[in-house]
């Protein structure tokens, strides 16, 4: 994993990390969210914490090209954006990276659209 940035994410709404020390992809923690389908089944979903990794895990079936609503595990406040995808018109969700920035990724099954960000969101974050 030479030269690959790996990401440690916190949720945009309460700052707590969404890292996951259990379970691992490419042998690092990953990324937990809670989600729900359009179909109002709940899960849980797992994304690999490397940048540009799409490799997944998830507890729930996803159709394809289905939107998935996003949560914090914490907080259970929704990461879903205003922002829609440039690609598909699928809302983006969002993840505060620690040390500043984000990171936004599409909220569409099968769509591979996401963007890293240094500065900072223009998001409003609220803190507890």
């Amino acid at each position: 994993m030479e030269n690959q940035v790996i990401l440690r994410v916190v949720c945009p709404h309460c700052h707590r990390s969404l890292m996951d020390h259990e379970v691992k992809i490419k042998g690092l923690p990953s990324v937990r969210l809670n989600i729900r389908t359009e179909n109002n089944k709940k899960g849980k979903l797992h994304l690999c914490s490397a940048y540009e990794c799409f490799e997944h895990q998830k507890d729930i079936p996803i159709e394809d090209n289905e939107i998935v609503e996003m949560c914090c595990p914490h907080c259970h406040k929704e990461i879903l954006t205003k922002e829609i995808c440039q690609v598909c018109g699928a809302p983006m969700a969002e993840m505060a990276l620690e040390g500043g920035g984000f990171i936004r990724i599409c909220s569409r099954k099968g769509c591979f659209n996401h963007f890293l960000s240094k500065e900072e969101s223009d998001r409003k974050v609220t803190s507890r």
